[in-house]
């Protein structure tokens, strides 16, 4: 039986195996086993028990322990509660297991108890992948089946996004592989016979209620009848897939860009890379699976539609389209709008913060357009700061009055940033657009009584 990693993978590491106690994992270990001493590779195994098959389960498990007592191999042992699980997340039974075995097999790496794990993921488990993906309507992305090696910061992101950097970077080269993806099962049964190696079965393969077993029993076994190189037919189509969609997700990095919590998408991409692209901005946000087709075509009709379109996406993401560009952020709750009256101080707006000195202070100089001065003794008394309001009216520096709205738009300033821009008025009169420009009415004159407001960023 070849092993599908290159020797070079496996040297000099230390490789945890998921021992289940089926063929499949028990097979692995030994043939692990087999090339430890050659390849210097420290084995240990992990077990989980999911708390859904009862007794039956258990006696798995103390097989596997059995099993690593004998052959003198470290085991880590969990136990979880799947079906509880799986009713408090809202997910099937399925899912849930996968998730459990996948913060798992997190804590094994984050903790640094191995640098792999192993998982005894076959050609056939490939195809039952490759056909559930595409039944469910997946793109390329899904007919490239189950990757060889899966990052363990990939693995972070996508189970555990309260990942801190410095954890991230204790699992740098860390990760997930499968060392039996391009081995049909037939040859791991014949090397089981060969090596006189015992298993246990899981009597819960064999019950077409779940969705991989149907996909096994009632659609791949009929069909391997008739094409017998099936499984290996499909496991080339899905590293050809694979390899085509890396490609494409490479183009798309190209039309996307990260800024602090915020991200774009080029509004002006052909369609596979747009959607590439936007799904490279869902995993800025942690979303790796929470989307859908759907929400990828909603994305297409607002980058295709008229700016400030906007579309709400799943976990509070929102995306607008924003001059030629799909902008993502997080919709922030509601906040009440703060007013102050005018004068000198601090006054804090969100992430925004004024700064009001009277006179034309030093500090302010090399501020730029962040910084305005205004004329105090032509600001009505009544004057405050704030947010903006319906119905504002702005008359800019040596030009007409117009609404607030449409100077906004003539500055392109991002709709979803308007709100949180503070303001000098009075009523709905604008005297001064904080960090922009300040009315005609309030400019410098004679005798002025100069007020310097600076706009900075919290933490600037």
């Amino acid at each position: 039986m070849k092993l599908f990693l290159s020797p070079q993978t496996y040297r000099n590491k230390r490789v945890c195996v998921a021992l289940s106690g089926g063929g499949d994992s028990v097979a692995l270990l030994h043939a692990l086993g087999e090339k430890a001493g050659e390849w210097n590779m420290a084995l240990s195994a992990v077990n989980v028990e999911h708390g859904i098959r009862g007794e039956s389960s258990r006696a798995d498990t103390a097989f596997v322990k059995r099993l690593c007592e004998r052959e003198n191999i470290p085991l880590f042992c969990y136990s979880e509660d799947v079906p509880r699980l799986a009713e408090e997340w809202g997910t099937g039974p399925e899912e849930a297991a996968r998730a459990v075995r996948c913060r798992i097999f997190l804590d094994i790496l984050r903790q640094d108890k191995a640098d792999y794990v192993a998982t005894a993921h076959h050609a056939g488990d490939n195809a039952e992948s490759v056909l559930f993906n595409v039944f469910r309507g997946s793109a390329l992305t899904g007919a490239g089946g189950i990757r060889g090696f899966l990052h363990a910061r990939e693995l972070a992101a996508a189970v555990s996004p309260e990942t801190r950097a410095e954890d991230a970077e204790k699992l740098r080269g860390k990760g997930i592989v499968r060392p039996l993806l391009g081995v049909p099962k037939a040859e791991i049964l014949a090397y089981l016979r060969e090596n006189k190696l015992e298993w246990r079965e899981d009597e819960s393969n064999a019950d077409p209620a779940y969705t991989r077993n149907f996909l096994r029993l009632e659609v791949l076994a009929p069909a391997r009848e008739r094409f017998p190189a099936l499984d290996k037919a499909l496991y080339n189509f899905s590293r050809a897939a694979r390899e085509d969609d890396e490609f494409l997700y490479g183009l798309a990095r190209q039309y996307f860009l990260e800024e602090g919590e915020v991200c774009f998408v080029a509004a002006d991409v052909v369609k596979p890379l747009f959607a590439r692209a936007c799904v490279l901005a869902l995993r800025h946000f942690g979303i790796e699976k929470d989307y859908t087709l759907q929400n990828l075509l909603d994305l297409r009709d607002i980058a295709e539609g008229e700016n400030g379109r906007a579309v709400d996406l799943p976990q509070g993401i929102v995306a607008r389209r924003e001059y030629g560009k799909v902008c993502f952020y997080r919709k922030e709750p509601p906040e009440a709008a703060p007013e102050y009256p005018f004068g000198e101080g601090e006054f804090a707006f969100g992430r925004l913060c004024v700064r009001v000195v009277r006179g034309k202070h030093p500090a302010a100089v090399g501020a730029g357009r962040r910084t305005l001065y205004i004329d105090g003794a032509r600001l009505p008394e009544d004057s405050v700061l704030r947010s903006r309001k319906e119905g504002d009216v702005f008359q800019k520096f040596g030009s007409g009055t117009k609404k607030l709205k449409e100077y906004f738009i003539d500055e392109k300033v991002p709709q979803r940033l308007r709100g949180g821009i503070p303001l000098v008025a009075r009523g709905k009169e604008v005297f001064a657009v904080c960090g922009m420009e300040i009315s005609e009415k309030v400019k410098i004159g004679a005798n002025a009584d100069v007020y310097t407001i600076v706009l900075t960023e919290k933490g600037e």
